[in-house]
């Protein structure tokens, strides 16, 4: 049996459509083994359709730059090749497959050196070249004819493509190749439309993230309501429970179910459902329960049962653990609160007695705190003026009866606690040793008041108040913080002048409130981080800045009332700065 030949197969794709590849394949290896695949043309200048044929054919694309307005360097390099493999003296005849009259000639050499020579064209293609080939096929007539198309037989071929191979990984790769075999080299101008990508966007049965296509799910909407003002909480609770039902849990679903319901009953004004806030207009419905932005069906919710009652012995226990672990380098204190809310539930600092987080820490025995991280105290090191008041604090939460109301434990805390401005009781602690080790009676200078910190007092107070917070409400709790001469040691005359300075805020009839749309504004930020934190690429704190200040213009994290953009990320829930990056805390 003799050896079957070795040929070439050479593709001019500048006059040969893509749309033939398959017959072009099975019509030359009827002559032969084919050992080398090559397809020619300016892939840079020209969009002939011969990628996704030749990517799946192993077929070698060769570019082959135009140096010259109106010649065709596509066939020098052509027959250059076809030379190079003739004198290589392994291949046994070739396989031209073009239309043009100007390989006449190198079918006419290839020949005479004694090569099998074999042309496959159109009918257009001249006698003169098909008559010096040994064999010549022509494409119109012997390949089956690729059908004909218009928009309405794209878009159904496209549909029924899609559904037959909805494995939620379809690439646009597969579409193309499969458009390509079926009609040829589609021109998607003609259609409006700049290439493949754009036409299945246009698609409102499709789904395309990147390059990847799928069905879209289909919701079936409630029932219509005439008009905004008609909705009812019943309508807007069996919407959001329809919606949850349709879609099942997903994560971070909130600001989907929001958008929902403005499609389905237009823009709500929430106040009348009890709060001018979504995120607790869903805290009131009690077929659905709510964690930051995630939503569930109540009887889908996961048991709260390993969720331990907050006490101070214990809480102080963990935060002690957690220091130690962390040494000597420091525990995050975002990560160290995390850790605390999954064990504890959200309000366990306030259960405990103190008004915020970081007051609580200052009640905690053998620990400091710098630079938004934990430490291990040393020993003997001596006491400041912010941990005196906490110890002061913390007697006065270990003091407190079980019955009292939480209004009883703040005016108990109040009365307990140093004053800020007060000199350091006279305790062997508190006394500051000199270079000749004399004992001096000088207390420490208190701390200074940081604009960040009361900043960010004032926005959660604002965010706290349903129907906004008095001004004389609002001194009286900074008041009880920082002290009577916060004002004057800040740099404010009054306390409007302050809250001028917040951005977020607004005052009206004497009452502070947040703005709904720094508030709307704030969400989005939020779930812009906890995507970024769970996304693919680059995770570093650059790549989020850079991708924050570009969606959200004037976007700053001091109007929040942190120094530092790594403290903003910390005190949203579910992430968190680590190093250079960021991450999902793992809760």
């Amino acid at each position: 049996m003799a050896e079957e030949k070795k040929l070439a197969l050479l593709i001019d794709s500048d006059n040969v459509s893509a749309k033939y590849a398959q017959f072009i394949l099975q019509e030359a290896s009827k002559y032969g083994e084919l050992s080398c695949r090559r397809v020619y043309g300016d892939w840079e200048k020209n969009n002939t359709g011969w990628r996704i044929p030749a990517m799946n054919n192993s077929i070698l694309p060769v570019q082959q730059t135009c140096y010259v307005t109106g010649k065709n360097a596509t066939d020098f390099s052509m027959i250059i090749d076809a030379m190079d493999l003739l004198y290589s003296g392994n291949i046994d005849g070739f396989v031209l497959v073009t239309s043009d009259s100007d390989f006449t000639r190198l079918a006419i050499r290839l020949r005479e050196a004694g090569k099998l020579v074999v042309g496959i064209g159109e009918v257009k293609t001249p006698l003169a070249f098909t008559s010096s080939c040994h064999h010549f096929s022509y494409l119109n007539q012997v390949c089956d004819s690729v059908g004909e198309y218009d928009e309405k037989s794209l878009r159904k071929a496209v549909l029924d493509f899609v559904k037959e191979n909805d494995d939620k990984r379809l690439d646009l790769g597969r579409i193309d190749s499969f458009l390509t075999s079926r009609y040829g080299n589609i021109d998607f101008d003609l259609l409006g439309f700049k290439r493949l990508s754009n036409f299945i966007d246009s698609f409102k049965e499709l789904r395309r993230n990147n390059t990847f296509v799928s069905m879209k799910k289909t919701t079936p909407p409630p029932a219509p309501v005439s008009r905004s003002g008609d909705v009812t909480e019943r309508d807007f609770t069996a919407a959001v429970v329809d919606f949850l039902k349709t879609n099942g849990a997903e994560r971070d679903n909130m600001l989907k179910i929001e958008s929902h319901i403005l499609k389905v009953f237009g823009k709500i004004d929430y106040s009348k459902f009890g709060s001018k806030r979504f995120a607790k207009v869903l805290d009131r419905i009690p077929e659905v329960v709510r964690e930051g932005t995630y939503v569930t069906l109540a009887a889908n919710a996961a048991p709260k049962s390993n969720m331990q009652k907050p006490e101070l012995k214990s809480v102080i226990a963990d935060a002690l653990e957690y220091a130690k672990a962390n040494m000597p380098d420091g525990g995050n204190l975002g990560q160290l609160n995390n850790m605390l809310l999954e064990k504890y539930g959200k309000g366990y600092v306030e259960k405990l007695g103190f008004s915020d987080f970081s007051a609580m820490m200052g009640a905690v025995d053998g620990v400091y705190t710098a630079s938004n991280k934990v430490y291990i105290a040393e020993p003997n090191a001596p006491k400041t003026a912010a941990s005196a008041k906490a110890a002061a604090v913390k007697e006065a939460v270990k003091d407190k009866n079980a019955d009292k109301t939480f209004a009883e434990d703040k005016e108990d805390i109040k009365t307990n606690t140093t004053a800020k401005n007060a000199p350091l009781p006279a305790e062997s602690d508190n006394e500051i040793k000199s270079d000749d080790n004399e004992k001096a009676d000088i207390p420490e200078k208190p701390e200074k008041i940081e604009i960040n910190a009361v900043k960010r007092d004032i926005l959660s107070c604002a965010a706290q108040s349903e129907n906004g917070i008095s001004l004389p409400a609002l001194g009286k709790i900074l008041n009880e913080k920082y002290g009577k001469g916060y004002l004057k040691e800040l740099g404010f005359g009054s306390m409007k002048k302050l809250v001028s300075e917040i951005s977020g805020v607004s005052v009206k009839d004497n009452k502070l409130s947040i703005d709904e749309e720094f508030l709307s504004r704030t969400d989005e930020i939020e779930q812009f981080v906890f995507d970024f934190a769970r996304g693919k690429g680059s995770r570093s704190i650059k790549a989020l800045s850079s991708g924050i200040k570009k969606k959200f213009p004037g976007f700053d994290f001091a109007d929040y009332g942190y120094a530092k953009f790594s403290d903003f990320i910390n005190a949203i829930d579910g992430v968190r700065a680590n190093g250079y990056y960021v991450e999902p805390d793992g809760n």
